[in-house]
């Protein structure tokens, strides 16, 4: 049997929120706890699950605290380079799968942001995407992803919103330019939820255009969990990221996943996601090519 995972994202995805839903799911706090704990961040870091309602729907809010006492006390968020943040994930005893992933999507966030300002991917200043807890939430959700032992991994087409948003360049429009470059990027279905403000962030838009095999209806498979991640936003529809969990035989989709896995390497220019040769301890930085995860994820 083959593990697949649907992300239906109405009002957009962000790291938190894939965290909120993946904890929702099962995978244990603590688990990600201590792993995060491995990565010897620059700061202490603690996660805190809780459970709230968005318009009248309980789902599983998860906050990265760090050890701030007031906003004036809370530093800029370091300006690291692709290179700074690989050896932080690399040098920590991860799982292999999460590793892999994780590099793979700063490796695709280097190339969206250097693409925007015309510089090569390892001179990009990542900037809220290089923040703890931006760091926090891309190898949290490879944590949870490969505790569930998913092998597939589809989602929903990415709403755009509307409006601003600040950002370290000032104020930009709605989607970010890191977000519309990763859409392009990937050719995922966009489409207009006529919801306001920004819903899919830099680093939830890396973490579904890089491991997502595949963007639209959900998958046929029998359905076994929902996990559901709460986002901090005030919707007129409930900000929530559902994370559906299923089963189906191996032969169901096999051919299916790696069509949509080479069309999406086309695209990019990447391996296919079906590719799973071993991981090795390689700095992908060099040619901002991502190691290939061990699995068809």
């Amino acid at each position: 049997m083959k593990t697949l995972a649907f992300i239906d994202c109405p009002t957009g995805i962000a790291g938190d929120m894939c965290l909120g839903a993946l904890v929702g799911a099962g995978v244990p706090l603590a688990y990600l706890q201590t792993h995060i704990a491995q990565l010897q961040l620059p700061e202490m870091v603690q996660l805190r699950a809780t459970s709230v309602r968005k318009n009248g729907i309980a789902a599983t809010k998860v906050d990265v605290l760090l050890p701030h006492e007031t906003e004036e006390d809370v530093p800029h968020p370091p300006a690291r380079h692709l290179q700074d943040i690989e050896k932080i994930i690399t040098r920590a005893p991860l799982p292999e799968r999460a590793i892999a992933w994780s590099l793979a999507i700063f490796c695709r966030l280097a190339e969206a942001e250097g693409a925007i300002h015309g510089i090569d991917p390892q001179q990009v200043h990542f900037h809220e995407v290089g923040a703890t807890d931006a760091i926090v939430d891309i190898v949290g959700t490879c944590l949870g992803l490969d505790w569930l032992g998913i092998d597939e991994l589809h989602c929903a087409p990415l709403p755009t919103g509307t409006g601003t948003v600040r950002a370290a360049h000032g104020r930009l429009p709605v989607p970010a330019p890191a977000v519309l470059k990763l859409m392009e990027m990937a050719q995922v279905p966009i489409y207009n939820a006529g919801l306001k403000g920004e819903l899919v962030t830099p680093t939830g838009a890396a973490i579904a255009t890089e491991l997502a095999t595949h963007f639209g209806e959900p998958p046929t498979m029998q359905l076994q969990k929902v996990g559901l991640g709460a986002g901090n936003k005030e919707l007129p529809m409930p900000n929530i990221l559902r994370l559906w969990l299923g089963q189906v035989a191996n032969n169901v989709s096999a051919a299916s996943s790696q069509t949509l896995g080479t069309a999406s390497a086309i695209a990019h220019g990447h391996h296919d996601h079906a590719h799973s040769p071993a991981v090795t301890a390689s700095h992908p930085s060099e040619s901002c090519q991502p190691l290939s995860p061990t699995s068809n994820l």
